[in-house]
């Protein structure tokens, strides 16, 4: 049993050897570049940072906002099923980072134009993501498929520190 053991140990050693030397000639495979796009992060009104893609919707609302000109923007949002209440995948993360958006600009405020129940759908979800119930009005509109956000920006006044 011994002299099984041992024979049987040496044959997987050599058979390990001949396939670890047998690599060795093969061609390299280079791996995919993880270089990111550099113009990918915004930094939020509260100073923190998210990445976004040029000409998203993320991006179009935290440089909107990080610019500090005009009261309100409107903003088209889509990413419903066409006849249905429901978010579409990419519908969905799109609803994720407008409330990321929203959470670091506590002051600012939105209305939701469009079909009634689409935009109460996005209502719903933003107030899941922590977006409060008083920042946001839906006005049921024509439409389907795409809500038209009016984003205020609410007051721009900087943070005062107290003295002693």
């Amino acid at each position: 049993m011994t002299r099984f053991l041992l024979l049987m140990t040496s044959a997987l050693s050599i058979a390990a050897a001949t396939l670890a030397l047998q690599s060795c000639g093969a061609e390299s495979v280079e791996a995919a570049s993880s270089v990111r796009p550099a113009n990918s992060l915004v930094v939020l009104p509260d100073g923190s940072t998210m990445a976004a893609a040029t000409g998203s919707l993320s991006r179009r609302v935290s440089e909107w906002l990080a610019n500090r000109e005009g009261g309100s923007a409107d903003f088209q949002f889509t990413g419903f099923h066409e006849t249905q209440p429901t978010l579409t995948s990419k519908g969905l993360g799109r609803a994720a980072d407008l409330a990321t958006i929203l959470r670091a600009a506590p002051a600012a405020t939105i209305e939701l134009a469009g079909d009634e129940a689409q935009a109460t759908t996005l209502a719903r979800l933003l107030e899941d993501r922590g977006i409060a119930n008083e920042r946001m009005r839906v006005i049921p509109a024509a439409g389907l498929g795409t809500v038209t956000m009016t984003i205020h920006r609410g007051t721009t006044a900087p943070l005062m520190t107290a003295r002693r």
